[in-house]
């Protein structure tokens, strides 16, 4: 394996494996207040890119990572979504600014 091929590997591991510990953290508590909707779309977006390039490519290293990495974020961005569309997060920022733990 060339230094090339390690590189990637280990730049692929990393990519799918940066969105776990959010992932993971928003399956338990369900919060997503703190997360930025736009941020997490253009993740989305960014990564569908990368997956779609891939795949024109046929790039196996490129697909595997970005399919794998495209789940957790999927996940993520559709609780955000699903929060913001019910208050959830707005209640939360009204409660914080009520407790004064927020300006």
């Amino acid at each position: 394996m060339t230094l090339i091929s390690v590189i990637g590997v280990l730049a692929a591991v990393a990519s799918t494996l940066n969105q776990l510990p959010q992932a993971y953290k928003t399956i338990r508590s369900k919060d997503t207040h703190s997360l930025s909707l736009g941020m997490y779309s253009m993740v989305w977006v960014a990564t569908a890119l990368w997956l779609t390039y891939g795949i024109l490519l046929k790039d196996v290293p490129l697909i595997l990572s970005n399919s794998l990495s495209i789940l957790p974020i999927t996940y993520i961005l559709s609780m955000k979504v699903y929060n913001t569309a019910i208050g959830k997060d707005a209640s939360i920022d009204a409660l914080l600014k009520k407790e004064k733990l927020m300006p």
